[in-house]
């Protein structure tokens, strides 16, 4: 539950450019992880279930990797260096299990890539990639697995084509980029659908024009396709940026059925509901309402004063498009140059992310705000320094195969458990034979990494056992040596078999990286922090 009272809380998240002095307050010297020399700052822990996926990135973030964070804004998962650069981690369904979907590759200046989505299982193992069908990879946009099949994922693909663009400015012999989608099949590979923008949309309709763009080397982006949802039927709806224009496309022969917003819309757009520059539309309520993400920007252009999320009713009867929500950001509000999320939550509630400003805030179904969470401190950069694609409020259950991880220096221990979403307490493990270890204190889990100093601890040898909020025993830790640290006896898991590493779970860190989130719960539009 949240408290009535706004609160202020730091937590894990890899930025760069601090020293450790500014962040002293409550900073945790992280002895789990594989190189020591890194700085945690921690929140308090709470038995709220809910879980936030991230992938944050940024000039101020020196590890771009998927991270979950807690309703309190403690880091429980970070990946490894393997999944750098990433974007749009979301939950889905494959093969009747509830997987993580990530993509990863190359990103381009331009602002799209090349790439694949790769899904995650529980234990944060690949069960299998997807990519493009016909071109270099899977763009960064989308890898959305529907509910509809959950066999298939719906991902963007950018291509560059030789095209003659002097109907917009451009030259005869220009380039462009050419935005397709596609639905994959995920355990095969073939191709289900393909579709083309440039064989259905006139360049006229863009309002990104091609300035010093189109050549070979800086095609012209008139499209930029960043999500794609289907209805009931199997249609497509497509979110085009740069054409300011949703429009859904049939399954069957490809044609376009309808299109809201741009320069040519099929539906008269209400008070409130015309966007720009949007990202990451979603059918609700039985396809007849749509949520979006108005940017309201881009690099170049600012034509309101902040992002907001959206909820539009249509009907294809009268073909009104009417507001049925306005999600506006709290605390703070400004307008997001690129990327942007809106996901409703199972419980009716909304989850806005702001794209290329670092925070996320939370609404009831009637679009009070109530939560606020942001990447950075508690006077974040806009608009670059720290980004993050989208924000999902999950719930997910993670089950690493490594045991938990535990580390002993200057007679402190330390312990944590990436990934281990059930943790709730550990209990300290002493005695005189390694094989026989019993409890000689418990510790609610305290952020990422908890510690306990061992200037009392009489014991030989030192385990940890980490507990679920039943007292279930989750897992167990290596078990060290008091006098050097070393590790005599593998840990284990309930759901996996043993290591022989004392640290495999925890984190590679580089040394010197700075952590730190700031997390607000909301009663009014003011945020204090206590």
């Amino acid at each position: 539950m949240l408290s009535r009272h706004p609160f202020l809380i730091p937590a894990a998240l890899l930025l760069g450019g601090a020293s450790a002095s500014q962040f002293a307050t409550n900073a945790v010297t992280q002895q789990s992880a594989a190189v020591l020399n890194s700085v945690v700052q921690i929140g308090e822990y709470d038995d709220d279930d809910a879980l936030y996926l991230t992938t944050p990135r940024g000039t101020d973030v020196e590890n771009p990797v998927p991270m979950i964070f807690d309703r309190n804004g403690t880091a429980v998962w970070m990946a490894d260096s393997t999944y750098a650069n990433a974007f749009d981690m979301n939950t889905g369904y494959y093969n009747g299990s509830q997987v993580l979907t990530v993509w990863t590759g190359t990103v381009f200046s331009s602002g799209h890539g090349a790439g694949v989505c790769s899904l995650l299982d529980d234990t944060y193992s690949i069960v299998a990639n997807v990519t493009s069908v016909g071109s270099e990879g899977a763009d960064i946009h989308e890898c959305h697995i529907p509910s509809s099949t959950n066999s298939s994922a719906l991902i963007t693909v950018y291509n560059t084509i030789p095209l003659d663009l002097s109907c917009c400015g451009g030259t005869s012999d220009g380039y462009l980029t050419d935005c397709w989608f596609q639905e994959v099949n995920i355990t095969t590979g073939e191709l289900i659908f393909n579709w083309s923008a440039v064989e259905h949309i006139p360049l006229q309709y863009s309002y990104a024009a091609p300035g010093g763009s189109g050549t070979e080397d800086d095609p012209w982006d008139a499209y930029h396709f960043n999500s794609i949802d289907k209805d009931a039927d199997g249609n497509y709806l497509i979110s085009s940026r740069h054409l300011h224009q949703l429009f859904l496309v049939n399954k069957t022969d490809g044609e376009i059925i309808w299109t809201m917003g741009g320069m040519v819309s099929n539906f008269t757009m209400g008070n409130g509901t015309n966007f720009e520059w949007q990202h990451h539309a979603r059918f609700h309520n039985d396809y007849t309402k749509i949520s979006l993400f108005d940017n309201a920007a881009a690099d170049w252009e600012h034509d309101e004063t902040t992002a907001r999320g959206l909820l539009i009713s249509f009907d294809t009867s009268t073909w009104n498009a009417t507001l049925d929500m306005e999600l506006l950001p709290e605390p703070y509000q400004n307008y997001s140059n690129s990327q942007g999320s809106v996901h409703q939550n199972a419980d009716g509630t909304w989850t806005v992310g702001f794209g290329s400003n670092p925070w996320m805030t939370e609404y009831t179904s009637d679009g009070t705000a109530t939560f606020a969470m942001t990447l950075g401190d508690s006077n974040p950069p806009m608009n670059g320094a720290i980004q993050n694609y989208r924000w999902f409020r999950v719930n997910w259950e993670g089950n690493p195969a490594d045991p938990p991880a535990l580390a002993i220096n200057n007679s402190i221990a330390y312990f944590s458990w990436n990934g281990k979403t059930a943790v709730r307490s550990y209990d300290l493990l002493g005695g005189s034979d390694a094989d026989s270890l019993s409890t000689v204190s418990t510790h609610v889990r305290a952020g990422f990494e908890t510690n306990v100093s061992l200037s009392d601890f009489s014991h030989d040898y030192i385990g940890v056992l980490a507990r679920d909020k039943s007292g279930n025993e989750l897992g167990r830790s290596a078990v060290l040596a008091v006098s050097n640290g070393s590790a005599v006896a593998s840990g284990s898991t309930t759901n996996s078999t043993t290591t022989d590493s004392a640290s495999s779970s925890a984190l590679s860190l580089a040394a010197g990286q700075k952590v730190i989130l700031a997390v607000a719960a909301m009663t009014t539009g003011a945020l204090s922090l206590l």
